[in-house]
């Protein structure tokens, strides 16, 4: 009858041990993925999964690591066996959201972020998910119901960075100009050091003719951070609009130098010229803006230039 009691003991020291072994495996491939050495991150995580199959963080973590190797489709398989260990673990739901949302499939992404809310155990949680709902909603061209969802957040915590920057950008394309300003400068008050801030205030100030305090923003986003090619394409059609021609000229080229396929920059750079009366070296310039895409991202603008201007 002895022997009973030291079988039990032996079981749970055996099944401790795999549970264990199956931690270590998972730390040493956290480790891999700092480093960015996927494809041995993944080995490590399935010898993880293999001794402790019912664990859903693992699948997580090998949804992830799948994420950077194959992309969005082949994650959402490992987050969608996570569901299935456990259809009332809130994160799995919302893994899967960030997965479907890269993918483009916007319909599976608000339903699964919305699954990962209702399960959230505290509302801080709740919060952090709401957040990535409104922002795939805002990406997928759902203005208004991004912002319906981050104003939400906002009532529970009114200094969410995330929050703020993410309804700041859909009240600008929204056409809410003056609540996006009144975001940005909050944003600015709770992180002096946050570069996007600046530049979405110099946008919108040069959207509205603003222009002084659009060069200001810009101004402050290059101390911050000097080699962005972007700020200074921007910077650049900003002068342009003064009239500032080779103000606008040298920071366009260098936005160029520092990117050398960005097709917009080559669309302002064309205007320039175009202003000062360099027809042939305009040309040239909406020529780069076509050659890298600049239709496919930003519309037809560089195409009806090129007819209004006849450069074909």
């Amino acid at each position: 009858m002895r022997i009973l009691p030291i079988s039990i003991l032996l079981s749970c020291v055996s099944i401790s041990s795999l549970a264990q072994d199956a931690k270590y495996f998972e730390n040493k491939a956290a480790e891999f993925i700092e480093a960015k050495n996927y494809q041995q991150a993944s080995v490590l995580i399935d010898k993880a999964i293999a001794l402790d199959k019912k664990n859903p963080n693992y699948l997580l973590a090998k949804a992830d690591i799948e994420f950077e190797l194959s992309g969005g489709a082949e994650a959402i398989k490992y987050a969608r066996k996570a569901i299935s260990l456990d259809t009332t673990f809130a994160e799995s739901f919302n893994r899967a959201g960030t997965f479907y949302g890269s993918i483009g499939d916007s319909d599976s992404s608000i339903l699964m972020f919305n699954n990962a809310i209702r399960l959230a155990k505290d509302d801080s949680t709740k919060s952090a998910y709401r957040i990535n709902l409104g922002t795939v909603r805002i990406r997928y061209r759902d203005l208004a119901g991004g912002i319906a969802d981050l104003e939400k957040v906002l009532k529970f915590d009114s200094t969410s960075i995330a929050a703020l920057n993410n309804i700041s950008m859909a009240y600008r394309e929204s056409g809410r100009t003056s609540d996006a300003i009144v975001t940005l400068k909050k944003l600015i008050e709770l992180n002096k050091d946050l570069i996007g801030p600046y530049v979405n205030l110099g946008l919108i100030y040069s959207q509205v003719d603003s222009l002084d305090q659009s060069l200001q923003n810009f101004n402050k986003a290059l101390i911050i951070d000097a080699e962005q090619p972007l700020i200074y394409s921007n910077r650049g059609f900003t002068y342009y609009k003064l009239g500032l021609y080779n103000d606008a000229l040298r920071d366009i080229n260098k936005s160029i130098d520092l990117y050398p396929s960005n097709s917009y920059a080559y669309k302002n750079l064309a205007l320039v010229y175009f202003a000062i009366g360099k027809r042939r070296e305009g040309c040239l310039a909406l020529d780069y803006a076509q050659k890298y895409g600049f239709e496919k991202r930003f519309g037809s603008e560089v195409n009806d230039l090129v007819k209004s201007q006849k450069c074909k």
